[in-house]
C-alpha cells in the first residue's frame, strides 16, 4: 500500500471511531484532530521508550565487553604465574573460547 491510501484509510477508522462515539453521546470533546493528537503522542511515547531500551542495551553490552576484558586479561595473568604444564593446557582451552 502506498502512503496515501494508509493515511486515507486510518482517516477514514478515526472518522468511523468518532461517528460511534458521538452516537454514544460522547461527541463534545472527541474529533479527529483529538484523536490523531493521542495516535502522535503514544508513537512519540514508544519511539522514546525503544530509544531507552536500546541505549540500556548498549550500556550492558559495553559493561559485558569490559567485564570480558577484564576476565581475560586477568586468565592471561594467572597463566603467566602458573607453571608450564598446567599453563599450556590452559592456554589452548582459553584460545579456543576468545573472542
Amino acid at each position: 500500500m502506498k502512503l496515501q491510501q494508509v493515511t486515507d484509510f486510518a482517516l477514514k477508522q478515526l472518522d468511523n471511531a468518532g461517528y460511534y462515539l458521538s452516537r454514544y453521546g460522547i461527541s463534545h470533546d472527541v474529533n479527529r484532530h483529538n484523536l490523531i493528537a493521542i495516535a502522535v503522542t503514544e508513537k512519540q511515547h514508544l519511539m522514546a521508550e525503544l530509544s531507552r531500551l536500546e541505549m540500556k542495551t548498549k550500556i550492558r553490552k559495553h559493561q559485558l565487553e569490559q567485564l570480558r576484558d577484564d576476565v581475560s586479561l586477568q586468565a592471561d595473568e594467572w597463566l603467566a604465574k602458573a607453571p608450564k604444564a598446567i599453563a599450556s593446557p590452559l592456554l589452548k582451552a582459553k584460545s579456543r573460547f576468545a573472542f
